[in-house]
């Protein structure tokens, strides 16, 4: 009894004092940025301390909860982990990125493919799209033009350009725009035409697999919904039944029992979740 209460106002002093330190820190985040352009984010530092005490106050909560009703330490520590990493591993569509933007990019492609067709130079196409570019991708292309206009080497402005968009599909159409501006590439509209095609089928490709792979996730929440309500009711309402991992033996074989579900879950969410991408810019587009 003594080493549950222990833990638990261990648990819930930590969640007080990281909720303090998040809200009294200034580190702000980095965000890629050119010369003469602003940040995408104007008050990233109250994002990151709003991130960080969702993250230490609701595991913290959790945990004294769950050691008042079990007076379990290893139930609590489990409760706390699992409040902290299931809302990222089961959250809807993670681990796959949304598909508005890829299809932003590929209009905006287009709208710059018609617009150098009308013996506009690249740049100035850039600022002449900027106002009009899809939604999903307006803000990305004003600040490219912005960077533009304030003098901003083209490789420069689109490298950036290319890490604050942060897709594969976008990448292909910086590195056709970057050879362009090296290169005086002469069929630039044709190869966009071909990059707007290229990309909206990749998006059809992407919208097949995410309907495949939406059962399975489901499935997934189904098992890990049905766990939590049916362990929560015996410890509520059948704790006699429990009794055993009271015990510090059984202690030790719950914590063998959690490890053991966790490493399942993780298995089963990594199947279900899309791999990762490669792109040819890389992290930061510096390559």
């Amino acid at each position: 009894m003594t080493l549950l209460v222990f833990v638990s106002v261990a648990g819930m002093v930590t969640g007080v004092l990281g909720l303090v330190a998040a809200t009294r820190g200034r580190r702000p985040v980095e965000v890629a940025t050119a010369p003469g352009s602003l940040p995408a984010d104007p008050f990233p530092a109250v994002h990151v301390r709003t991130w960080r005490a969702r993250r230490l106050v609701m595991p913290a909560a959790a945990a004294g909860v769950v050691g008042v009703v079990t007076r379990w330490p290893v139930g609590a520590l489990a409760a706390a982990l699992a409040t902290a990493a299931l809302p990222a591993l089961l959250g809807r569509g993670a681990g796959a990125k949304p598909t508005d933007r890829v299809e932003a990019v590929a209009a905006w492609t287009e709208l710059l493919r018609d617009t150098l067709a009308a013996a506009a130079g690249l740049s100035q196409a850039i600022v002449v799209t900027a106002p009009v570019a899809p939604k999903a991708v307006r803000a990305e292309v004003v600040r490219l033009a912005d960077r533009l206009t304030v003098g901003v080497p083209m490789t420069d402005a689109l490298r950036v350009f290319a890490a604050e968009l942060d897709d594969p599909g976008a990448d292909v159409v910086v590195c056709a725009l970057l050879l362009a501006a090296s290169a005086r590439s002469q069929r630039l509209v044709d190869l966009l035409g071909a990059l707007a095609d290229s990309i909206r089928e990749e998006v059809s490709m992407r919208l097949r697999i995410e309907a495949s792979r939406a059962s399975a996730r489901s499935g997934v929440r189904t098992v890990v919904v049905f766990s939590l309500v049916f362990a929560g009711a015996l410890a509520v309402l059948a704790h006699s039944y429990l009794a055993p991992f009271g015990t510090l033996t059984g202690q030790l074989v719950l914590a063998l029992v959690v490890s053991c579900y966790a490493a399942g879950l993780v298995l089963m969410v990594r199947m279900v979740r899309p791999p990762s991408p490669v792109r040819l810019l890389g992290a930061g587009g510096n390559r």
